[in-house]
């Protein structure tokens, strides 16, 4: 269990990424402090503070009423070649980042673009005056700010977050502009830009999909003939074959007391700590999560807030029957109300993932893991589909893709759903027709049965979820649209 960060340290290591792989140019003007708040979604204090680090280390200048300006400057720019041959050495790990972007983005961008329409992006106006005098330079930085701007209409600061880390750590700025001056190669008469994307966002749902679909992949190939190119000028540089993506779903707002209990309600959920016996001591959950008395005794505070255990000095914590458990009650505690969005945005998320990742592993799905499976839906007759989804992280060949659902997962975690009693008791019946309907499917030989089958029981959770705590008089879920069948 990783302590977490203080958040000017999150926002602070962000910006240095993107200063030092040149998505922020040298030169160039960050936001003011109080755009860069409300873009974070943090105080101008805490901005400040990512600020004076970032000055301290020289990457940025901050002026008194002004915006700080990049005083750094990419190493591929100032032509060190060992920055080059650190992109060459990352091969494996980009490219693995960019078929990740093909998998998961189409439909992602496809469903944000009809939360808003196009006049009204932030960076409209921007991209319009450089479409009537197109050009290479700047060209993959408008297109980044559109599809930025249409991803935060979401509602849903997850998905705008994992490509912010996508596009960080594939080395856009170099490989798609930058690189010219290194292999006088460059994917910009090769790929499509923001005057094709602006019209493309105006476009049917399906259109939309099928157009980034095929735009994708078209920067999937251009990124392999960046490499080729780069392998032939530097012919003994190799790629490392690491990969090394990192994104955390919980930047910022997860508290580890908050993890813990969220570990502890799904244990309680899934029986494995099960009604009217005692939770481990403070002593060996401390030694089971490396934290302090204090972070556990937080943790046992939520769970005791929420009816999962019963305190008595002197005996210890008691788990309680699922008829106790009370989360509806705390859903006008404005306390909670981040964590419950921040639940909710995972649950509107994964259906996004899942439908890739589950298409990814169909071929190791062999008679022999089918056998496997059947086993686990004995093990754990609640829940299928959380069976489906642990087994498909494991398998799931692209490492970027693995992280982010494994992230997403994290949030989940399934804790909330179970403290949802009884309503997680009335889905889970209908969950599991779903995972049964996915192995039928996969025993016959139907691949996109089986996709839809773990997809749509993601989309139907979410779908019941949502109208839950509505009813319940949580209206903010109503901001985070439902997605569509594809």
């Amino acid at each position: 269990m990783h302590s977490t960060q203080h958040l000017y340290k999150l926002i602070y290591s962000r910006l240095k990424k993107q200063i030092l792989t040149g998505q922020l140019e040298y030169r160039s003007l960050l936001p003011s402090i109080s755009q860069l708040a409300r873009l974070h979604q943090v105080s101008s204090k805490t901005i400040q503070s990512a600020l004076k680090l970032l000055q301290k280390e020289g990457l940025i200048c901050t002026r008194k009423r002004q915006r700080a300006m990049i005083t750094y400057q990419a190493g591929f720019l100032q032509e060190k070649s060992s920055s080059i041959c650190l992109i060459a050495q990352k091969q494996a790990s980009i490219l693995d980042i960019y078929r990740t972007m093909e998998m998961i983005m189409p439909d992602i961008l496809a469903f944000c673009s009809k939360s808003v329409s196009v006049y009204e992006l932030p960076h409209y106006g921007k991209a319009i005056d450089w479409a009537k005098k197109p050009r290479p330079e700047g060209s993959w930085q408008i297109c980044s700010e559109i599809l930025h701007d249409v991803l935060r209409s979401s509602g849903n600061f997850l998905i705008n977050s994992v490509y912010v880390s996508l596009e960080i750590q594939a080395e856009v700025p170099f490989l798609a502009e930058y690189q010219y001056l290194v292999t006088h190669y460059t994917p910009f008469s090769e790929n499509h830009h923001v005057d094709w994307i602006l019209n493309t966002l105006q476009s049917s749902y399906y259109t939309v999909r099928r157009n980034f679909s095929e735009h994708y992949h078209n920067t999937y190939q251009t990124m392999e003939k960046s490499f080729s190119i780069l392998a032939n000028l530097y012919p003994g540089i190799k790629s490392s074959g690491n990969c090394t993506f990192t994104w955390d779903a919980g930047w910022g707002w997860d508290l580890l007391h908050k993890k813990i209990s969220r570990k502890l309600i799904e244990k309680i959920g899934t029986g494995i700590y099960s009604a009217g016996t005692l939770l481990p001591s403070e002593a060996c959950l401390m030694e089971e999560y490396k934290v302090s008395l204090s972070t556990i005794r937080k943790s046992l505070k939520v769970l005791q807030a929420s009816g999962f255990i019963e305190t008595i000095n002197g005996r210890g914590s008691i788990v309680q029957p699922p008829e106790r458990w009370r989360f509806t009650s705390m859903i006008n505690r404005s306390d909670y109300h981040q964590d419950i969005f921040i639940y909710l945005s995972a649950l509107q998320f994964i259906p996004f993932l899942i439908r890739s990742s589950a298409d990814l592993v169909y071929t190791h799905l062999d008679a022999a893991v089918q056998d496997e499976l059947q086993k686990r839906f004995h093990q754990y007759p609640r829940n299928y589909l959380k069976v489906w989804t642990d087994y498909i992280i494991a398998h799931v060949p692209l490492y970027s893709l693995k992280v982010i659902l494994e992230q997403v997962n994290k949030v989940l975690n399934w804790g909330y759903f179970y403290s949802l009693y009884p309503i997680a008791s009335q889905l889970l019946r209908k969950l599991n027709k779903f995972g049964e309907r996915a192995f039928k499917c996969l025993q016959t030989g139907d691949r996109e049965g089986y996709v839809n089958g773990i997809h749509d029981g993601y989309l139907y959770l979410f779908k019941e979820i949502r109208s839950y705590f509505i009813q319940n008089g949580y209206f903010q879920a109503q901001m985070l649209k439902l997605p569509k069948r594809v």
